[in-house]
């Protein structure tokens, strides 16, 4: 189920990001003021496996920063959690001028692994802080981070990182800030797994897709990901984005051993409200 969360994350990177072209920029950032979500459909060999989410939460304050909210989550479906749950869920505040990672969260549970932890990014510094929640003394039936929370400590590491640097969910927020044209291959900066990495994604050619947003031209992607952890190369990943301002991606593919995963999307909200507009306090800076 790991696949899962790479689809979703890849999903992310790819919706969360804008439109380059004179014009359309200004689309795309409405979008992430006013709220978007897209839930997608996970299948494995015809069986659902699980299900996903993009949201777009719009701006919120961030210790005194203006930053754009952004949460992706993934779930395994009944039948896959009887033998290997998967509930995770990550957050990403993306300052948007300059374009830069203030905070990542991830909270993750994946059949007996856990995983709870927050990065800030200090840019003016180029350090990065984790933090992470050691599960060692939680009881197994604890999946809540609230109530782990009663058992386990935080561990607070340091690690140099590039002043600019964005994270696994928000990167590709930047890489739609360009024009994807077939043949050619863009990089970002990216700090994950507590290094820095560079992501090269490939922009291989166009194709017209049936989807829940009605027939559209796409164009397809391939992340070429040098990441450790969830992003370590096991098999290729193929996105079908649309080829408008509005850049959604509506299909996504990951080749595993047996079979592949694959994401469709099967439904698309605009304009939801705001829950919060202020997020939690941090040590972001």
């Amino acid at each position: 189920m790991v696949h899962l969360r790479i689809l979703f994350i890849l999903a992310g990177l790819l919706l969360l990001s804008g439109q380059a072209v004179a014009g359309q920029a200004s689309e795309a950032a409405r979008l992430y003021r006013e709220g978007e979500r897209l839930v997608y459909d996970v299948t494995w060999l015809g069986i659902k496996a699980g299900s996903s989410t993009l949201e777009a939460r719009g701006m919120v304050s961030l210790n005194g920063q203006q930053a754009y909210h952004l949460v992706t989550t993934a779930q395994s479906g009944p039948l896959i959690s009887k033998f290997f749950r998967v509930d995770d869920r990550s957050e990403s505040y993306l300052a948007p001028e300059p374009m830069r990672t203030l905070r990542f969260e991830k909270h993750l549970r994946e059949g007996r692994y856990r995983h709870s932890s927050q990065t800030f990014f200090d840019h003016e510094k180029g350090v990065a802080t984790f933090r992470y929640l050691d599960f060692g003394q939680v009881p197994r039936t604890i999946t809540r981070v609230e109530e782990a929370e009663r058992y386990g400590t935080y561990v607070i590491q340091e690690f140099p990182m590039v002043p600019g640097v964005l994270d696994e969910l928000s990167v590709l927020y930047y890489v739609r800030t360009l024009p994807l044209t077939p043949g050619t291959m863009t990089q970002a900066k990216v700090f994950a797994s507590r290094k820095n990495w560079e992501l090269e994604v490939k922009v291989l050619d166009r194709d017209t897709l049936e989807t829940v947003v009605g027939r559209r031209e796409t164009i397809v992607v391939e992340p070429l990901l040098r990441f450790e952890g969830i992003f370590q190369q096991k098999g290729r990943v193929i996105i079908w984005i649309t080829d408008d301002p509005e850049r959604i991606p509506v299909q996504m593919k990951s080749e595993v051993r047996i079979g592949s995963f694959v994401a469709t999307l099967v439904s698309r909200e605009v304009g939801l409200p705001h829950e919060r507009r202020e997020a939690p306090e941090g040590q972001n800076r």
